[in-house]
């Protein structure tokens, strides 16, 4: 009877656990489920970019990615034996994760008697210098501050296995010779390692008892040729990183997730946070609104401010259309026309010329992005109530009207500057644009008339409307579509394939007037529909060859303005189709194209030569999924409202 009653227990007991695992079980489905919406999912993307750079604190993970710290490489060997050590940090075959990965080579000299390595050094950049310079501890307040990070790790392989290689981090400026301001720890060695032919993980020991206060060389190998039987040896190194975390840092988010590959494109777009992008990003975190959306919104309006106060050579508070995702204050130590803690501007390391190199257009300033920015402070403020970034905005808009305003042909403001700061190799500076972008003047007269609501200041209404009478002027009748703006000489640009998608349907968001601005999206829909690549929607232009996401996005939004449920809900659900099925997808960002190389019509001056086209390629870009947050939620981010709600009209 006593067994039986057990028995009897232990049923009810493991029925009573089944149970209420089962009950554990569908309160963890329905809550996974309820988090994965497609909007859901977007946001995942949008966090993930934004953290991806700041979980660790990254020495090397790919060429020219924006995480990367100590960057400046310091060659060491033996007398007379510097042409034996080589490093490529470009090294694009069977590397353990990413584009690239480091080779190093070591080769024996006819004695087999010689060592060499090389030290990861912060360094230090001065004046109109372009990339940094060594520092082996002679100079002052030019180290890193590492303090809290318990470890480093990294990932190494042999060519051929069994190379012996010494790996360390620290102790630049601490042996016999001792320098002026050299690290503040000693040297952490891992000893002579013997290298696998297949990739190894390597972590160092704890190194929380170790001053990390100020650090000159982050990582570093040696190898000699008689440890090495007086052979050559290549080996190779990847995802080199501090367990240190900063996620309370502001930053910007990298627009792009690029990819292996041949592709320029890949190349120039692997660090850079564009504007434009990020104030959509901090818009889709404050339309949403959770506790965790508003501290990221934080972060990036945060950094959009000291971006404004911190630029590398202009004091006037313009800013750059781009700037380098990853830390937003450069290195200490690197000091660009002598300015101490400057943002970090984009670019990328050119093997093939040995030399950093910068885009033209990435550094240019462009009205229509600081018009965005304004728009997305402005969001900001109205839900924080901080003087600071309203402060910020009038600042903005400041610039705006004194760069920018023109009175000359349909009036409105000039697109803005471009190129570089002025430099002995470029005494002329940036020039400044006189074509206008109807686009650009959309943006100038939310952001002018916003800050007007906000600041109850008429001369601002008074600008918004002069950029708002150059828009009408670009509407063109029958058709009822935009123009894209005036060329140089002032004259309309009605270039057969360069009449965008975006002004159309941005014209309706910004507008308010449906009856009046319906007939340019009724345009878009007769020139720039598209079904391509397993895709239906809309292309950046009337040349039809691709679908253009973010333009796609944009009609969706339109759609909801109309009241056409049907067609919003059509396009969204091609959205998330792209979401999980286009070429590159992640199954939460959104792509920007659904084929490489869709055309725009429009060329861009980039990388210093004018008269590139200006494409767009399958990548994940978090500008789209903005937008495709946007047409989820139903909210039109020119004016913090749902898309059903009544649209301004001045």
């Amino acid at each position: 009877m006593r067994d039986n009653i057990k028995k009897q227990n232990c049923v009810k007991h493991f029925v009573g656990f089944l149970f209420s695992f089962a009950i554990l079980f569908l309160l963890a489905y329905v809550e996974n489920s309820a988090a994965a919406t497609p909007e859901e999912l977007a946001f995942q993307h949008l966090n993930e970019v934004m953290d991806k750079y700041h979980k660790t604190f990254d020495v090397y993970t790919d060429l020219s990615a924006a995480g990367n710290h100590f960057v400046t490489l310091g060659k060491m060997s033996s007398s007379g034996d510097e042409n034996k050590v080589e490093i490529k940090p470009g090294h694009t075959a069977g590397c353990y994760s990413g584009s690239t990965c480091i080779e190093n080579k070591l080769s024996s000299n006819s004695s087999g008697n010689n060592w060499g390595g090389f030290y990861f050094l912060n360094g230090v950049l001065e004046d109109e210098e372009t990339q940094p310079k060594a520092n082996w501890g002679d100079y002052p307040y030019a180290g890193v501050n590492l303090s809290g990070a318990k470890r480093f790790s990294f990932w190494a392989k042999g060519k051929n296995g069994g190379e012996w290689v010494e790996f360390f981090a620290f102790g630049v400026g601490t042996g016999t010779a001792k320098k002026p301001y050299p690290d503040s720890s000693k040297k952490i060695s891992l000893g002579n390692q013997k290298l696998t032919k297949n990739w190894k993980k390597y972590t160092s020991r704890d190194l929380s008892k170790q001053n990390l206060s100020y650090v000159l060389g982050g990582f570093g190998w040696t190898a000699s040729a008689k440890n090495n039987s007086k052979k050559d040896i290549t080996f190779y190194l990847d995802d080199i990183k501090f367990d240190k975390s900063r996620l309370s840092d502001k930053r910007l988010l990298v627009s792009y997730e690029t990819i292996s590959s041949s592709l320029d494109f890949d190349a120039i777009m692997r660090n850079a946070a564009f504007t434009y992008d990020n104030a959509l990003a901090l818009i889709a975190y404050i339309a949403r609104g959770t506790s965790d959306d508003m501290k990221r919104a934080k972060y990036l309006a945060d950094a959009f401010v000291y971006a404004i106060d911190n630029d590398r050579y202009f004091s006037d508070s313009r800013l750059r259309n781009a700037y380098q995702g990853g830390d937003l204050v450069l290195f200490p130590g690197w000091e660009p026309h002598g300015k101490k803690e400057t943002v970090r501007m984009p670019g990328w390391w050119d093997a093939s010329n040995d030399s950093w190199t910068e885009d033209k257009y990435q550094v240019s300033t462009h009205t229509g992005n600081l018009a965005w920015v304004m728009i997305a402070l402005l969001s900001y403020y109205e839900k924080t109530g901080s003087g600071d970034y309203l402060e910020a905005v009038q600042t903005l808009g400041e610039w705006i009207y004194t760069e920018a305003y023109d009175t000359n042909g349909y009036g409105g403001y000039t697109g803005g500057y471009e190129g570089w700061e002025e430099t002995s190799n470029n005494p002329d500076g940036q020039t400044k644009v006189t074509w206008k972008s109807t686009e650009h003047n959309i943006d100038v007269y939310v952001a002018f008339i916003r800050l007007y609501e906000a600041t109850q200041d008429s001369v601002w209404k008074d600008r918004a409307l002069h950029a708002r009478d150059f828009v009408e002027a670009m509407r063109e009748d029958p058709e009822g579509h935009f123009w894209t703006g005036t060329n140089d000489d002032g004259t309309i640009n009605d270039g057969e394939f360069q009449r965008p998608e975006d002004v159309n349907t941005w014209g309706l968001m910004a507008l308010g007037d449906i009856d009046k601005y319906k007939a340019g999206i009724t345009w878009v829909e007769d020139k720039c529909y598209v079904e391509a690549d397993g895709f239906k929607g809309f292309d950046f232009n009337n040349d039809t060859d691709h679908v253009w996401f973010e333009g796609t996005a944009h009609m969706a939004l339109a759609y909801q303005i109309l009241g056409d449920t049907t067609k919003a809900n059509t396009y969204l659900t091609e959205l998330e189709k792209a979401q999980t099925s286009a070429t590159n997808k992640n199954g939460k960002g959104i792509v920007a194209a659904s084929y490489d190389g869709l055309t725009t019509g429009f060329t861009l001056t980039t990388t210093g030569t004018d008269n590139e086209a200006w494409l767009y390629y399958n990548r994940l870009h978090i500008g789209v999924t903005a937008w495709f947050i946007f047409a989820e939620r139903g909210y039109n981010p020119y004016w913090n409202i749902a898309t059903t709600d009544s649209i301004p009209a001045y």
